[in-house]
């Protein structure tokens, strides 16, 4: 150890914008010396639209869970008769056939072939 003894003097203290170890060039701004264009380069172009792909990405995502999130709902609703052994388009049917007032924007969603929440597994 140091001959001090006294843990400050081991371990000095830095302050914490000097401990990236970069210093001040002396009043030259790095904004002064990089040329002005006002104009995007290609380059920038690129990530806006990789960003807005992204985000449609996300929305359809989100449409999509909100689909199904509806579709499971009207599974789990037994108001509109049981659902073992149909489809769901096939229930919505049957339901609004017995007058049972479906919601209008389940069959938009479901189609002739996707089966019920519970099918397999009950």
């Amino acid at each position: 150890m140091r001959s001090g003894g006294d843990v400050r003097s081991f371990f000095r203290q830095q302050k914490a914008h000097a401990a990236g170890g970069v210093k001040p060039t002396g009043g030259v701004s790095k904004k002064a010396a990089l040329p002005r264009h006002h104009h995007k380069p290609a380059s920038q172009a690129t990530p806006d639209r990789a960003v807005d792909d992204a985000r449609r990405h996300v929305e359809e995502a989100e449409e999509e869970e909100g689909r199904e999130r509806m579709a499971r709902e009207f599974d789990m609703d037994m108001r509109y008769g049981p659902c073992l052994g149909l489809t769901r388009a096939q229930r919505w049917r049957r339901a609004a056939a017995l007058g049972l007032a479906p919601p209008p924007a389940v069959i938009a969603v479901c189609s002739d072939d996707q089966p019920c929440l519970w099918e397999g597994r009950v």
